[in-house]
C-alpha cells in the first residue's frame, strides 16, 4: 500500500501539483476519468 501511495503522489507531482492534498481532491471529482488521464491512458 505504501508503494501505491508514493506511486500516487509522484505521479502529482509528475503532473505539475505542488499541493499533493488538493491534487488528491482533484482526481476524486471524477474517479473513472481523471487518474486515467493522468497517467496518460485515457
Amino acid at each position: 500500500m505504501a508503494a501505491l501511495r508514493s506511486f500516487a503522489i509522484n505521479q502529482l507531482r509528475a503532473a505539475g501539483h505542488t499541493n499533493i492534498a488538493a491534487g488528491l481532491r482533484e482526481m476524486a471529482l471524477r474517479p473513472f476519468e481523471r487518474p486515467l488521464t493522468l497517467l496518460g491512458l485515457n
